[in-house]
């Protein structure tokens, strides 16, 4: 009897210090109407402070009501300006927090309405993206065949934005070739700000009626984005292209000219999406010399990511090479699958 109540006195004993280390230990949130919660910081996200206990499911409160907060190990905190400051917190006084000193700095204090999140979790960006293919085939007195693929990606995170793009056609009528052309096409963006960034694109350009056996076009510049949401997005940019022309018959030539684009995107409706892509290149040494490339779409969704796509594809070279004209246009309907 004597060696159970020493046992049982152990356990009480035992669970009352693991209790008693458990609150030394946690996390500490007082409200402005004098309540105490006690537990883990998870995170604030959107004004909402989010702390789990051992004794209920986790507590979601407005960081507006909270009148001190303290933290027994680091927490990540984001301000609204961009900076990441890392370290326990305390509150010293009210409508602001405190990070405790850490490597290399100071104390730093923190007032609410600064405070963007805590322990944010971490994002995770993926490419997004379309693959389009359309075909036709008509034969009796005229025979005619056609194709076209085309892929489009975009991986966009905080800071920067990688896009690439990619377009086949080919056609042939009676047996003969009457259209090949390869256009491709990728861009790195990086943001200054929510809206101003830097590009680096390289474009190539590849088209045996055109006389163009390879084009590559290379250059930065600087873009600005007025918008973008999934209704719409719309960009424009400025800066320098670096031309080299490799040619089936005429003579190979190599240049600097500006460059000017600009890209929208409208969400119509829910089914239907309007799309436009302009770029101009204007040769530095020779004003009058330029080139043009336009690129406007419609798609109308079927469901389960699926689509069809009408495009139209305008590309002018005002200085073509002998016997090539100046303007050619596009017409192709596919099929579009996003993912």
């Amino acid at each position: 009897m004597a060696v159970r109540r020493i046992r049982t006195l152990c356990m009480a004993c035992a669970f009352f210090l693991a209790a008693f280390s458990a609150a030394a230990c946690a996390d500490e949130v007082v409200l402005e109407n004098g309540d105490t919660i006690t537990g883990k910081v998870m995170r604030i996200e959107k004004g909402v402070l989010t702390v789990s206990t051992a004794y209920s499911e986790p507590v979601s409160i407005r960081t507006e009501k909270v009148l001190s907060i303290t933290t027994e190990e680091a927490v990540e905190v984001h301000l609204s300006g961009g900076e990441v400051v890392r370290g326990r917190l305390s509150t010293t006084a009210p409508g602001q927090v405190v990070v405790e000193p850490g490597e290399g700095r100071g104390a730093v204090a923190i007032s609410w309405d600064k405070l963007e999140s805590l322990n944010p979790p971490a994002k995770e960006f993926k490419w997004t993206g379309n693959v389009s293919i359309g075909a036709n085939s008509q034969s009796g007195n005229t025979d005619r065949t056609s194709a076209s693929v085309g892929a489009e990606a975009v991986k966009k995170s905080d800071i920067d934005r990688a896009t690439f793009k990619l377009l086949y056609n080919y056609a042939e009528e009676s047996g003969s070739m009457t259209a090949r052309n390869v256009y491709g096409m990728l861009k790195y963006d990086y943001f200054f700000s929510d809206r101003l960034y830097g590009y680096v694109s390289v474009e190539m350009l590849s088209d045996r009626f055109r006389d163009i056996k390879l084009r590559s076009i290379v250059g930065p510049g600087v873009g600005y984005q007025v918008w973008d949401d999934d209704a719409r997005s719309l960009r424009l940019e400025l800066g320098a292209a670096f031309f080299s022309e490799d040619l089936y018959l005429g003579t190979d030539d190599s240049w600097a000219a500006s460059r000017a684009a600009a890209a929208l995107r409208w969400k119509l409706s829910g089914n239907l999406e309007f799309s436009d892509s302009l770029v101009v290149n204007n040769r530095l040494d020779q004003p009058d010399d330029y080139q043009l490339r336009n690129e406007a779409a419609i798609a109308t969704s079927l469901g389960a990511g699926w689509a069809m796509k009408l495009s139209n594809i305008v590309e002018y070279d005002s200085e073509p090479s002998a016997g090539v004209k100046s303007t050619d246009l596009f017409w192709i309907l596919a099929l579009q699958y996003s993912f």
